[in-house]
């Protein structure tokens, strides 16, 4: 049964985003027998994500932590997008929800906030309590959303990203040139029901391009940018002045520089040149001077950005040695420590006990019951620490 795409080929074979079988987590299963996401930790959210038979092959870590993941798919329309993931660190005093973006690209869709890309209309996501509460891994989430973009494609406003968009036109090229309906969206609108719904299918037949595909191409060299837009002069297509000149005059401009500089210089064309020349001059040279006014702000601005980033390294390395010590003192104490502990502390009870009983047996100063009460409060410490001993050793042994 297909649960999620219907891009297979019907070979079986494990291909992004291909056919998938089944789910493993929690969340998968209709109904009310849900886990809370409490019960799952960081590891085991990212373990579904990134070994998921069918996301593997399109998903790659593209920070230098393991906080953020790119999955490439591809939609019924035929675009290819990227769906970005980040996970926050865990901690152990602080829930963590999943954040998803659609990167490189500027869209129009109801899930998605039109700022910041950020996918907002799916409900488990929306809070760190709805992601507590609704038993999802990771990879489950992942899945429902590429499903639902796949089956429910943004509209396409710009490609923020020049990668991303070089692998639009054969991607698309590819998915049109197999529909039997013509290339155009045109075409595809105006069908029946019945061969719009066997366009789709055909559409699903085929996977979209694999991560590494797609990094293959987008790693290509950027192209140099164009020369910037000068308005210049037509050429002119015939010279009048040349046209009457004698063969001797003609051959006297050709040979010597002066009388042909002259000539040039009484052209049109090159007042109009050099008045063209004189004023992109004055632009570069009034730009060069704004920017020579703000060097003094840039270097300041550098130096502000220098110190808040060594800051920030301080207060990172600051947090990450009392995060570490936080975490040791969450830590449950190691047993055996403790029985030896408790044992050390058993002894001292017992010694303080029978001091105290030779204290008295010597001068006798209290009475009997008073000695009788003490005694007992002192050695009811000593068999106290004795019975935390034995319910610590009876657990190592059952496990």
């Amino acid at each position: 049964k297909r649960t999620m795409f219907s891009w297979s080929n019907g070979s079986g074979a494990k291909t992004y985003p291909g056919q998938r079988l089944h789910r493993e987590s929690a969340g998968a299963v209709e109904g009310s027998n849900r886990q809370s996401n409490s019960s799952f930790t960081r590891a085991q959210h990212l373990k579904s994500y990134v070994e998921d038979p069918t996301l593997q092959r399109s998903t790659r870590r593209v920070s230098s932590d393991d906080t953020t993941y790119d999955t490439v798919f591809q939609t019924t329309e035929g675009d290819t997008l990227i769906l970005r993931v980040n996970l926050p660190l865990a901690s152990s005093f602080a829930t963590f929800c999943p954040a998803m973006t659609l990167a490189g690209v500027r869209c129009k869709h109801p899930w998605v906030e039109p700022q910041r890309m950020r996918v907002t209309g799916y409900d488990p996501i929306q809070s760190e309590h709805a992601w507590k509460e609704c038993g999802m891994l990771l990879g489950n989430a992942v899945h429902d959303v590429v499903k639902y973009f796949q089956l429910n494609p943004p509209q396409i406003l710009e490609f923020t990203d020049r990668g991303l968009e070089s692998v639009q036109s054969k991607t698309k090229k590819d998915s049109r040139s197999n529909s039997p309906h013509g290339n155009g969206r045109h075409n595809e609108r105006t069908q029946t029901p019945h061969r719009h719904h066997h366009h789709h299918q055909e559409q699903a037949g085929r996977a979209p391009p694999s991560y590494d595909v797609f990094a293959k191409q987008t790693n290509t060299p950027p192209r140099p940018k164009p020369p910037p837009d000068v308005p210049l002069p037509a050429i002119p297509q015939t010279f009048p002045t040349v046209d009457t000149m004698e063969r001797d005059e003609l051959d006297n401009k050709m040979e010597h520089d002066v009388p042909f500089q002259a000539y040039v210089q009484a052209l049109p064309l090159y007042e109009e040149l050099q008045t063209i020349r004189n004023s992109k001059a004055e632009e570069v040279k009034k730009l060069a001077e704004e920017n020579l006014t703000k060097e003094s702000q840039l270097k300041e601005l550098h130096q502000s950005v220098a110190a808040k980033q060594k800051e920030l390294h301080e207060k990172i390395t600051a947090f990450e040695v009392l995060e570490k010590r936080q975490n040791d003192l969450c830590q449950p104490p190691d047993k055996m420590i403790t029985l030896k502990k408790l044992n050390r502390a058993k002894k001292e009870a017992f010694e303080k006990s029978e001091e105290y009983a030779g204290e008295w047996i010597e001068d006798g100063a209290a009475s009997v019951n008073d000695f009788v009460k003490e005694f007992v409060e002192l050695r009811k410490v000593h068999h106290l620490r004795g019975a935390k001993m034995e319910i610590l050793e009876n657990a190592t042994q059952q496990i």
